[in-house]
């Protein structure tokens, strides 16, 4: 008996096939280091191999995850498999199922010409799955296959997993080669509990005041009673006469933050002052287009908010270190797979 797969995709480095993957009802992964319609290739791993081989000749250690990936996704994924993926722009996992066979876009599919028709039956987030769960979605690749906690996202969205087979089909040279993508998805999830648990509410707060020392502001914490809604002001003057002022608003929530609370903010800054909104989470598509006709009004979600953390993490107070212990590892240095 075949049984559905579940299959980890993602948008490319930098989310490039986002819009591919949520607005087209496809899938798609890069693969322009070799042209044309691949499933003409014979339906072995040695033949993608030989053929990738030939276009990296300068980097040879890439060959077996790009020459893997591109097999699993023409003659190992099926109609009927599941699918993950991991968003990293608002930290979702969005759950769907592949409807169509492998097909070739060509010169229209630009960077991302190999794809296959997917339907998305919805959407979850990060923190609603464990650690192990994260860990291993964060794990190899641009597309593989998630084996050992398959069971926990499954029930996630479906209530109820199919019995699976084992063995994941990955190499070890494939693992390789994600495993500093999977140290820093792991950290990036670690720094984003840790602020969701620690620091919610107003610890937070100060917390987010001595992230703005370590970036070279000198910064304090309004009173914990009326502060018409800014939390921190920072500047970069001794007095904090000079402009511009930075009047911060923090917030630890699970939903996206709306216009109105923005604009409710927004009107509290002076012209010559910069209004800094920082949420846990994220913000709506309204917040967001309001924010961009701000020249004074800058928001930031949870996503970038940690890529400061770890930014001007030696900065912190060592009291915040503490609380979110991190320590530089080495990871190996090869080539990864857009």
């Amino acid at each position: 008996m075949n049984f559905p797969r579940l299959w980890a995709i993602r948008a490319g480095v930098f989310g490039q096939a986002d819009s591919i993957f949520l607005q087209s009802g496809q899938i798609a992964i890069s693969s322009a280091d070799v042209e044309g319609d691949v499933s003409a290739l014979p339906a072995t791993r040695g033949a993608f191999k030989a053929a990738f081989g030939e276009a990296l000749v300068e980097r040879p250690e890439a060959v077996p995850a790009q020459a893997g990936q591109l097999f699993r996704f023409v003659h190992e994924m099926r109609i009927g498999d599941r699918l993950i993926y991991p968003r990293r722009h608002d930290r979702t996992l969005h759950w769907g199922e592949v409807v169509g066979p492998y097909v070739f876009e060509g010169v229209d599919g630009g960077e991302f010409a190999h794809r296959r028709a997917a339907r998305w039956l919805g959407k979850r987030s990060r923190d609603e799955f464990s650690q192990g769960a994260l860990y291993e979605l964060g794990a190899l690749m641009a597309l593989f296959e998630v084996k050992s906690f398959v069971a926990e996202i499954w029930r996630g969205f479906e209530g109820a997993a199919p019995e699976m087979e084992d063995g994941s089909g990955v190499s070890e040279e494939e693992a390789t080669a994600a495993v500093g993508r999977d140290i820093g998805d792991a950290t990036r999830d670690f720094i984003s509990r840790k602020i969701k648990t620690e620091l919610k509410g107003y610890p937070f707060e100060p917390f987010i005041a001595d992230l703005f020392r370590a970036m070279g502001y000198r910064a304090r914490v309004t009173r914990k009673v009326k502060d018409d809604g800014v939390d921190v002001i920072a500047h970069r003057d001794e007095l904090g006469i000079e402009p511009p002022i930075l009047k911060i608003q923090t917030k630890v929530v699970e939903a996206n933050i709306g216009a109105d609370s923005v604009k409710a903010f927004c009107a509290m800054v002076h012209e010559r002052d910069v209004g800094v909104f920082i949420a846990s989470g994220g913000f709506t598509s309204a917040a967001l287009e309001f924010g961009r006709s701000k020249a004074n009004l800058r928001l930031i979600n949870g996503v970038e908010l940690v890529e400061l953390i770890q930014k001007y993490y030696d900065g912190l107070d060592i009291v915040y270190r503490r609380l979110i212990p991190l320590r530089r590892v080495f990871v190996p240095d090869v080539a990864e797979p857009a």
